[in-house]
């Protein structure tokens, strides 16, 4: 994406017609900047004028002021100057700020519209940097060069019209040369040393996401006791960053060098030439001052064009990253797509689905749930069972074949609507680092206290609740790790009982716990099940019993299907997987290792 297509997208963010209060806010920002460098042009030339009437050499007649005046009138030229920069900033800040939220807003929700796949390929903690540093980057870019940059330079080029048409072409001419000079070598040396900076970028993002990583699976870190691995990783990280960090330095302090030496070299030779001129009587004390005045105030923003300029290409590459991430394709449904699931049978056809061509998941897949119908998909690991929940909620398309809900194909329907119809209660519930109360809302977020504690009775954590000593306000810690898998389970279920969908898909919700908690559960998600349509992708075939209809996964294929007890009596693969759990319940690890090779043989 160039610079104009990013300019053309971001002029509604700070020229926006629906608000005329902050078009009004820039214009005064606009106004204010133009009086403040007003100002700070005419302060040197009001100080000559001073200094010449007090030593009897003015040449412009300042009898109506008098050097009392003349003071007066030096003095609030100066707090003009301050305060035109510092309502300049007050109305652009209004403006920026708006701008700033609208455009953070539409990053973040363009984020969740993005596949799963891109999310699943980014460090959570360098995406959150790369939207931080994009959006800073656009307000500094447009307050630095829309209202400095931009303005001194135009500024530096009246400040030599002023000087040529006062004191000659000669001065003009070296204040021009120097100014020139220090430009170019500040934008060449700037250029060489963005490379540390990008080093330093770098080596931020992979600190950010070690960081976010090692908080993210702390409990990870602290099961298997690699507490100091973690710290050395992320030392690792902060070597390389210290070390850019410090070329970084290094190379700022050549640049400082250098252009320091253009600058007295500038200024030494005009005032040399000066002081010539007031000995020889050609120019006056005041002139003097005059010239000493406008030369600072040509050089001092020439301080700052370094940092500046390394500032604004940054800014732009941060700003670059950013139009990046807004320019990823979103999930994108038919124009004509329903807004809305009005029939709970699912039907899949012939569905073929695989991650990469020459490794098919799923080949030739048809079965029919039907309204109020329960049907549980068993298998083993990589057969497919998991795919088919995603192929559901069109978080994965199929390569072949149709998935209906109804008489509407898949691809007729909204995402949104259908991952309103359905209620997911995954194997593996991830809560947010909040309250109980906000994390069980999550199902429903306008469902109040009572409808919330309400779910939470029927999903049988009426006790646990009231055991709490404050109640729903009680925080669950960072992805729930202060409650146990049973209750973290129950609160998946609470989220379905509050959003109450007609369809409900249960992917092995009860296969990471315990047998006694397993059979508390279980009797929770029976009773979610009835009355609505329900998929069950299971592990423990224990917990599919009531189950109206049973799909067994091979290699990509409904290898055979019946209801539990037809199964058994088939003598079939559903029969040995079930012989093989009921054994491997008395058995040790060694000995379960042996089933399961016996297993994959048959």
């Amino acid at each position: 994406m160039n610079l104009t297509k990013q300019a053309q997208l971001l002029r509604p963010f700070f020229w926006s017609h629906q608000r005329y209060d902050l078009k009004l806010k820039l214009i005064a920002a606009l106004g204010c900047l133009i009086l403040a460098k007003a100002s700070n042009l005419a302060t040197p030339w009001l100080l000559g004028l001073l200094v010449d009437d007090l030593n009897g050499e003015a040449i412009i007649p300042t009898w109506v002021l008098g050097a009392i005046g003349l003071v007066v009138v030096y003095a609030l030229s100066r707090l003009f100057a301050l305060v035109f920069s510092e309502l300049r900033e007050v109305f652009f800040t209004h403006v920026s700020q708006h701008a700033i939220r609208l455009l953070t807003r539409q990053t973040f929700a363009h984020l969740h519209q993005l596949p799963l796949d891109f999310h699943l390929s980014r460090h959570t903690g360098s995406l959150d940097r790369l939207v931080d540093r994009g959006t800073k980057a656009i307000d500094f870019l447009l307050r630095y060069i829309v209202f400095n940059v931009g303005p001194t330079l135009i500024e530096l080029g009246l400040v030599c019209i002023i000087v040529w048409s006062l004191f000659g072409g000669f001065y003009a001419l070296i204040i021009t040369a120097t100014v020139l000079i220090y430009i170019i070598l500040t934008l060449k040396m700037t250029s060489w040393r963005l490379r540390f900076r990008r080093e330093m970028n770098s080596a931020d993002n992979l600190v950010a996401g070690r960081m976010v990583d090692s908080f993210v699976n702390v409990e990870n870190v602290r099961l298997f006791t690699n507490e100091n691995y973690e710290i050395e990783r992320l030392d690792r990280g902060l070597s390389e960053y210290e070390r850019a960090a410090n070329q970084s330095r290094l190379s700022l302090l050549y640049l400082n060098l250098s252009q320091t030496l253009i600058v007295l070299t500038g200024v030494t030779a005009v005032l040399i030439m000066a002081a010539l001129n007031v000995e020889s009587g050609v120019l006056t004390v005041g002139g003097f001052v005059t010239l000493n005045t406008y030369i600072l105030q040509a050089f001092q923003p020439l301080n700052f064009l370094g940092s500046i300029y390394r500032q604004i290409r940054q800014s732009l590459i941060d700003m670059e990253s950013l139009f990046d991430v807004l320019d990823e394709p979103v999930e994108n449904d038919a124009i004509d797509a329903t807004h809305e699931v009005t029939d709970s049978r699912i039907s899949f056809n012939d569905v073929h689905f695989a991650y990469e061509s020459d490794r098919p998941i799923l080949q030739g897949v048809s079965f029919t749930v039907q309204p109020k119908q329960t049907v549980a998909i068993v298998g083993e690991t990589g057969c497919g069972k998991t795919t088919i929940g995603k192929l559901l909620l069109k978080i994965i398309e199929p390569n072949q074949g149709s998935i209906q809900f109804g008489r509407h194909d898949l691809s007729q329907l909204k995402r949104e609507a259908i991952r309103k119809a359905i209620g997911v209660v995954p194997q593996d519930t991830v809560l947010f680092n909040d309250t109980l109360g906000h994390n069980v809302r999550y199902g429903n977020v306008s469902a109040t206290d009572d409808e919330v504690r309400a779910a939470l009775r029927l999903a049988g954590m009426g006790e646990f609740l009231d055991q709490l000593a404050s109640g729903l306000e009680t925080e669950v810690g960072a992805r729930g790790l202060k409650l146990s898998g049973g209750e973290k389970q129950r609160i998946a279920i609470a989220r379905v009982i509050l959003k109450n969908p007609p369809i409900v898909l249960l992917d092995e919700a009860t296969s990471s716990l315990d047998v006694s908690t397993e059979r508390q559960v279980q009797t929770n998600l029976e009773m979610l099940s009835s009355d609505r349509t329900t998929l069950v992708i299971a592990h423990r075939l224990s917990t599919i019993r009531y189950a109206d209809l049973i799909l067994v996964m091979h290699d990509g294929i409904i290898s055979e299907s019946g209801n539990f007890d037809d199964l058994l009596a088939a003598n079939g693969r559903f029969k040995a997987l079930w012989d093989m759990q009921q054994r491997a319940s008395d058995l040790d690890g060694t000995d379960l290792a042996d089933v399961v090779e016996d297993w994959k043989k048959n």
